[in-house]
């Protein structure tokens, strides 16, 4: 079967606690990036770094927007995105938050599967035994 190039696909990336902690409670509702996959992308798995180090949330999001395009200022890092102050140039609106209930951590990602964080982003279908067992270790939608 071929794949068509503009499938949207899903990336796995690396996230920091704190900005985890402010797209859980809506605080923040664009991701951003320095850069921007080839294909289009529709999910970002979120793999939150020490201490906690554990894949633990999947955003469902909307079309990248690329700066000087301007985004609503709902959100923490949008007024700085609007103005060029962030080396990120690439902001994914986050429409969709999902929880891996279990969250996987790292030693089970590196034994099982021998997933290592990303230093900048992963396509999940690399690894389709880790999003299979993902989604077996259940998730709930938060918002």
């Amino acid at each position: 079967m071929h794949m068509s190039f503009t499938q949207p696909r899903e990336i796995f990336l690396s996230i920091k606690p704190e900005f985890a902690d402010l797209i859980v409670c809506q605080e923040k509702d664009y991701e951003f990036r320095r850069y921007r996959p080839k294909e289009p992308i529709h999910k970002l798995w979120f793999y939150v770094i020490h201490p906690r180090s554990e894949l633990k949330y999947i955003a469902e999001v909307g079309n990248v927007i690329e700066y000087p395009c301007q985004i609503a200022e709902t959100g923490v890092g949008n007024t700085d995105f609007n103005r060029g102050l962030k080396v990120s140039k690439f902001a994914f609106p986050i429409l969709h938050l999902d929880e891996i209930v279990k969250g996987i951590p790292l030693a089970t990602l590196r034994e099982k599967f021998n997933f290592s964080p990303p230093q900048g982003y992963i396509y999940t279908d690399t690894f389709p035994a880790l999003v299979d067992y993902a989604q077996h270790c259940g998730t709930r939608r938060l918002y």
